[in-house]
């Protein structure tokens, strides 16, 4: 029997999934293929290699500055070039593509690490084309600047939350706010920083327990981020089971040739997060949402 729920608040999650997300993550990716690790650990935050990259680096004031050219230039490569028909489609897409190169690495760094990156350590590269945006750590810092306090977790979970916070208020200015619906807008938030997860999933991790940490790191940012995610259920041998949506479908701001439903599609009758995945076979690099 299926059935949907909306998003948790983060008191209706026990307490026990509360504690030590980074270290349930952990658990996930070495019961998983290890080409999974491979693929979330490179694409961790790390330092820049090289002077050239390294004079481009803004700070994120100079990010948040700078971001409403970068967001034009990528609307406008995706009419020019990728055939999309309005703004307003041009805008969810480029908000995908930069999600994913943004967001999406923020919140692999801090499951594997357990710290959260700090909006002051980070540094930033704008381009006019693609990557577009690319994110690395302040050159200056060193190894003991990332200490991390076991007793801290949990303040490491709210500084996440901070972080993803500031740089999402960006996102909405420039391709949120009368472009791109705000449950659209959430819920490509939400699949981004799910990401991780999802290729664990795909590559042997056990659905059940990956939907059992994704509730508890979503229900954990906040009610915007958290509402982004509803929750398909499945009763499964006496155990209810969940597995995430979009809020939204996003198949309207999809390009003509390329009209599908993405793997959390909240239209699609099917739901294969329910469906273990038995060695590396179904896993791919491809980000989610595509």
């Amino acid at each position: 029997m299926l059935a949907v729920c909306a998003s948790l608040s983060y008191f209706d999650v026990p307490a026990s999934e509360n504690a030590g997300i980074p270290a349930r993550f952990a658990g996930l990716v070495a019961a998983a293929h290890p080409e999974g690790r491979e693929l979330i650990c490179a694409r961790a935050v790390v330092h820049p290699e090289g002077p050239v990259v390294a004079a481009e680096l803004r700070a994120f004031s100079g990010f948040d500055a700078n971001f409403s050219l970068v967001a034009k230039h990528m609307i406008e490569f995706i009419k020019e070039h990728r055939g999309a028909q309005t703004t307003k489609i041009a805008a969810s897409l480029a908000l995908k593509t930069i999600c994913q190169s943004i967001l999406n690495r923020v919140s692999i760094t801090y499951l594997l690490s357990g710290r959260a990156p700090r909006l002051e350590e980070l540094r930033f590269v704008l381009h006019d084309k693609a990557p577009w945006v690319e994110v690395f750590y302040d050159p200056r810092l060193s190894f003991e600047d990332f200490e991390l306090d076991p007793d801290q977790g949990p303040a490491e979970l709210f500084a996440l939350s901070i972080s993803l916070e500031e740089i999402i208020n960006v996102f909405h200015r420039e391709l949120g706010r009368r472009k791109v619906a705000p449950s659209v807008f959430y819920s490509t938030v939400a699949v981004s920083i799910l990401s991780p997860l999802l290729v664990i999933r795909r590559h042997g991790a056990k659905p059940s327990e990956v939907a059992s940490v994704m509730r508890a790191y979503l229900a954990s940012l906040g009610k915007k981020i958290n509402g982004g995610i509803v929750w398909r259920q499945r009763e499964h041998m006496g155990v209810i089971e969940y597995a995430p949506r979009r809020k939204a479908c996003c198949l309207k701001y999809a390009l003509p040739a390329k009209p599908h439903l993405c793997s959390t599609c909240s239209r699609s009758t099917e739901t294969t997060f329910f469906d273990e995945v038995k060695g590396p076979a179904g896993g791919h690099s491809l980000p989610d949402g595509r």
